[in-house]
């Protein structure tokens, strides 16, 4: 019988089809109390001049999530913001070229951290805002067909420039409505609201609704919500009051420091 070693200089990775993969991010930031979205537009066929989620072919050399953090590093200069993976997109024609895997990741970044640039392959780049992803459900399959009931997707750009969903590149749109579910369905019961935190050592309730209202693109009652963070987050340990926002005018609001160590089910950052 023949060793190991043997086996593997005899052995033709030509013999199997080779797939493609790229690694696509959602890059999302709360910015005017509006859920944001980074696209880039696109200057290379396919898809030249649509807009579309940034992204990158896998290197041989470079794990998935290695890949991720490179493009998130090369679009944004961003470096330790929290990025999970979301999904594997593998319709056999998502993309006309060739047959292409997408491996998607979900990053969450304070806007007043971000800094983007259009990166290789890319005119330009620009947040748009996310309208049009109903409901919170995170148990459909992401590459099932949309139906009529699923709305229109709109994003709106800082220009008020409007594309749906249908305008964007490959299979963008799915992928964009199963990064917004996916991060409504986890508000319960993760720490993903914290992604946005401009100051994760001085920040009041209120803006931490504001991000709950963002994600969930509807009005909390202010009341219910303090209760909930209260008894989640401060009864608990996980946030502590740190005093008094200073220079207020009114009445003062109290600000609040997290307790990083106990941060649920959030992937470490990259």
């Amino acid at each position: 019988m023949q060793s190991e070693q043997q086996y593997l200089s005899q052995y033709d990775p030509s013999q199997f089809e080779h797939p493609s993969v790229t690694v696509d991010i959602l890059l999302f930031t709360i910015k005017d109390r509006k859920l944001q979205l980074l696209l880039i537009k696109r200057k290379e066929h396919p898809f030249i001049g649509k807009w579309a989620i940034p992204g990158g072919f896998l290197r041989m050399e470079e794990s998935a999530d290695e890949a991720a953090a490179r493009r998130i590093r090369e679009e944004t200069g961003v470096k330790n913001i929290h990025l999970e993976q979301l999904y594997t997109f593998s319709s056999v024609n998502r993309d006309p070229r060739t047959r292409v895997l997408s491996i998607a990741y979900l990053a969450t970044v304070p806007y007043g951290k971000l800094r983007f640039q259009a990166g290789e392959g890319a005119d330009e780049a620009g947040l748009f805002a996310v309208d049009g992803v109903r409901g919170e459900s995170v148990t459909a399959r992401p590459e099932k067909e949309l139906s009529a009931e699923a709305g229109t997707l709109v994003l709106t750009g800082t220009e008020g420039d409007v594309i749906t969903g249908s305008d964007l590149a490959f299979d963008h749109e799915k992928i964009i409505r199963t990064a917004v579910q996916r991060m409504r369905g986890k508000l319960g019961y993760t720490d993903l609201a914290f992604g946005f935190v401009e100051d994760l050592s001085s920040f009041t309730l209120t803006e931490l609704r504001i991000i709950h209202e963002a994600i969930l693109d509807r009005s909390l009652d202010i009341g219910n919500f303090r209760r909930t963070i209260k008894r989640e987050y401060e009864a608990t340990g996980r946030i502590r009051e740190r005093g008094l926002e200073k220079g207020a005018v009114g009445r003062p609001a109290m600000l609040y420091q997290l307790d990083r160590s106990s941060m649920r089910d959030l992937t470490a950052p990259f």
